[in-house]
């Protein structure tokens, strides 16, 4: 049972809201945030890719979590995919990386050949194993018995040749990168294994989706940009001219667009540019209205938390 769904990553999000209101055309940050746009789209796909083969688990003693990001202090860790069974737990560390890929165990580092052009990363099974221990110590901080915790490094294109450098055989914990259509008959084997029930699956996944806590960071500051690099008001969904307010509706002077609700995406560009909450006169900033009153009504037709009154009412956005 897929408990917690995937969805597009909030960076991912963040970055196309920026390509799309980057201003002028020929930012020299441009090439940059549409290079950073494909690399995490291609990762999302990856991803969406390995919760296809997790599907064909439909037994309901499964439990999986995606993108969960959780606390242990004094920070936060994330695990890609986390299958929770009533025996055993298993996280899922998932690459998207094309070409032929090399592991060397004694550098505990990975590279890819890819077109000839050869790429240096970390060891993915380190980081898989630091997953590990960073789940175990959370069953102990929440007080709860500890079961088998697995890891797996899942290599989500079918095409990925994988390899281990001159000298080295596929031995323990290397034998546990393998590819996403592997992981069905991995699971089966893990469930062989782990036969005795430890966990109370409705505890923990209450646990799970209540201390999960999304990453928000300003992607501004991340490419050192400013809102005078932004092109404010309500884009046109058809040729992304700036539309004007008239008679409840927007207008597009360059297209002749109508529409009632295309200040719904400018307000969600606002919350993934700038900052996760919006007053009135912000609204009205980045909106371009004129209307203290239009800008209340529009806000009070979102679904927000709100803190503060009157003027100084503040709505806040909550990110999955």
């Amino acid at each position: 049972m897929n408990v917690k769904k995937r969805t597009p990553p909030l960076k991912l999000l963040q970055t196309e809201a920026l390509l799309d209101r980057l201003k002028p055309p020929n930012h020299p940050k441009r090439s940059l945030i549409e290079k950073d746009v494909r690399k995490r789209k291609a990762g999302y796909i990856g991803e969406k890719s390995v919760d296809y083969h997790l599907s064909f688990l439909t037994d309901k003693k499964y439990m999986i979590f995606n993108d969960l990001r959780l606390p242990l202090a004094p920070d936060y860790f994330q695990i890609d995919s986390l299958l929770v069974t009533p025996c055993y737990s298993l996280a899922i560390e998932i690459k998207n990386i094309a070409g032929t890929v090399t592991i060397d165990p004694e550098f505990n580092q990975l590279s890819q050949n890819f077109k000839g052009i050869e790429t240096g990363y970390p060891d993915p099974i380190a980081q898989a194993n630091r997953q590990k221990l960073f789940l175990q110590k959370w069953f102990f901080n929440n007080k709860l018995p500890c079961p088998p915790i697995e890891f797996l490094v899942a290599f989500s294109n079918p095409a990925t040749i994988l390899k281990m450098s001159p000298g080295h055989k596929r031995i323990p914990p290397h034998d546990k990168m393998i590819h996403a259509q592997n992981l069905v008959s991995e699971i089966s084997k893990m469930n062989t294994r782990f036969t005795r029930e430890i966990i109370d699956v409705k505890k923990v996944k209450r646990l799970l989706l209540n201390q999960h806590q999304p990453s928000y960071s300003p992607i501004l500051l991340t490419y050192q940009l400013t809102e005078a690099d932004l092109i404010k008001g309500v884009q046109c969904e058809r040729c992304s001219h700036i539309m004007i307010r008239k008679m409840g509706t927007w207008l597009c002077p360059n297209c002749d667009y109508v529409s009632r609700t295309a200040h719904l995406k400018a307000i969600e560009d606002y919350f993934l540019l700038i900052k996760p909450f919006i007053t009135n006169q912000e609204l009205r900033d980045f909106l371009q209205l004129s209307s203290a009153k239009t800008a209340a009504e529009i806000l009070k037709s979102l679904n927000l938390k709100r803190t503060g009154s009157t003027k100084g009412t503040v709505y806040t956005k909550t990110f999955a």
